[in-house]
């Protein structure tokens, strides 16, 4: 009872810094992401590289979020956060599908939403979500690629990144939806696999612990950027104040 009670006196603040780049060697971003504070969600989307259209679709996916409220409770967000999402899975994969000049297009999307001191993570693709606790780092999504689904510890290949799961690849899409509480001064780290792929976790936890989260989000990106950026980056760090 007394845990409860100290619970339902906390509420938290969030405050959040997002950073995109193009990166060393990608013509253009195909990322995007959104911060709506106010409503408790974060998200970043990440175009599939090998489809037309990739910044088209993952911007879609980010403008698909605009006017959600604070309203509800957790898993009423999560529904309204999903079917937003099914919507622009629809609409992609009918556009590729269409007779008359179809777009194949598709994009990762991975969400942060909050309610107080609950907190929900939703995704699909290979774009993740970090949590950053007492010094410790915390991946909290799972990658929909190949070597992720065959349990490869040192994925070399360029197929074996090959995305499983995405919003526009197909006429369903599942959503992984994975639940936490959270702490006061709790950050978490939303972001594309242009930064996973080129920092280790020590690398992104270092860069985490920064003074605040605008110092966090910049650490990520120039140690990306020094790292080589092979593919756009983008992040979204969150914090939760008291």
């Amino acid at each position: 009872m007394e845990d409860t009670l100290v619970e339902e006196d906390i509420h938290p603040v969030y405050i959040s810094a997002g950073i995109s780049d193009v990166g060393r060697l990608r013509p253009s971003n195909q990322d995007a992401f959104v911060e709506l504070n106010d409503a408790g969600v974060w998200v970043v989307a990440d175009g599939m590289g090998g489809y037309r259209d990739g910044d088209v679709a993952s911007r879609m996916v980010c403008d698909g979020m605009e006017g959600v409220s604070a309203d509800g409770t957790l898993e009423q967000a999560i529904e309204v956060l999903r079917q937003r999402v099914l919507e622009v899975n629809r609409r992609l994969y009918e556009a590729s599908v269409r007779r008359i000049n179809p777009i194949v297009s598709g994009s990762t999307v991975a969400m942060l939403l909050v309610r107080r001191t609950s907190c929900a993570v939703i995704w699909a693709g290979d774009s993740r979500v970090y949590r950053w606790r007492g010094n410790k780092l915390t991946q909290l999504t799972t990658d929909h690629t190949w070597a992720a689904e065959l349990n490869l510890q040192h994925a070399e290949e360029e197929a074996d990144h090959a995305i499983t799961r995405a919003v526009g690849g197909e006429s369903t899409l599942a959503l992984d939806v994975r639940r936490d509480k959270v702490l006061l001064n709790d950050r978490y780290l939303l972001c594309s696999d242009g930064l996973s792929r080129e920092l280790s976790e020590a690398q992104i936890a270092a860069a985490m612990a920064g003074p605040d989260v605008e110092s966090c989000a910049k650490k990520l990106i120039e140690s990306t950027l020094k790292a080589g950026a092979r593919d756009n980056v983008t992040v979204v760090v969150i914090e939760a104040t008291s």
